[in-house]
């Protein structure tokens, strides 16, 4: 693949986040031209000028994998500016990430998540309802692969908004879906 080819899809990649962001819940395909959606989305937000940590199975794999694509450092978790947890959850790890401060609520950290699937046909799959800006009453999206758990930790985390976390979840298919820190989640 070409450099220009890259870029072209790192672009689209980058317009489908934030269709993502601005519709939190709803869930969208990425390109099915590179085998991971979870790389493909680390790739286009993270560079040299971000730090990152890598929870759970296979961190040191991760972390090297990342390095190398992007250039970016690692950190620990409360100075991480994107937090990756490529499979389950983070067991409340995610409590400690950055929040932002009121003069600045952009400075918190994105929690991205790797995850099964959104298809309601998966065995395990949670459902959380969403509601808040972007959303026209609520939404009850599927999210198979994750513990409930991670949802009260978002839930903590972003109760002081706009202080919070945004997070991202990618699935085995290429899709992502958004809950940016002013949505609230309810029904866990």
């Amino acid at each position: 693949m070409t450099v220009k080819e890259e870029n072209l899809i790192t672009q689209k990649t980058f317009r489908t986040l934030l269709q993502a962001m601005s519709h939190p819940g709803r869930v969208y395909s990425l390109s099915q031209e590179l085998e991971n959606g979870l790389i493909l989305v680390i790739q286009t937000l993270l560079d040299h000028e971000v730090a990152f940590n890598v929870f759970g199975h296979q961190r040191e794999v991760w972390e090297y994998r990342i390095i190398r694509a992007t250039g970016s450092r690692t950190a620990n978790i409360e100075d991480a500016d994107f937090v990756i947890i490529p499979s389950g959850g983070s067991n409340g790890a995610i409590l400690h990430a950055k929040r932002g401060s009121l003069e600045y609520p952009d400075t918190g950290a994105t929690v991205i998540y790797s995850i099964n699937s959104f298809s309601s046909r998966d065995n395990g799959d949670l459902r959380v309802t969403l509601k808040g800006p972007g959303i026209n009453g609520e939404i009850t999206p599927f999210i198979g692969g994750i513990k409930k758990d991670e949802f009260h930790y978002l839930k903590e985390v972003n109760s002081e908004y706009p202080l919070g976390v945004d997070s991202i979840f990618i699935d085995a298919e290429n899709r992502i879906m958004c809950i940016p820190r002013s949505t609230k989640i309810e029904g866990i």
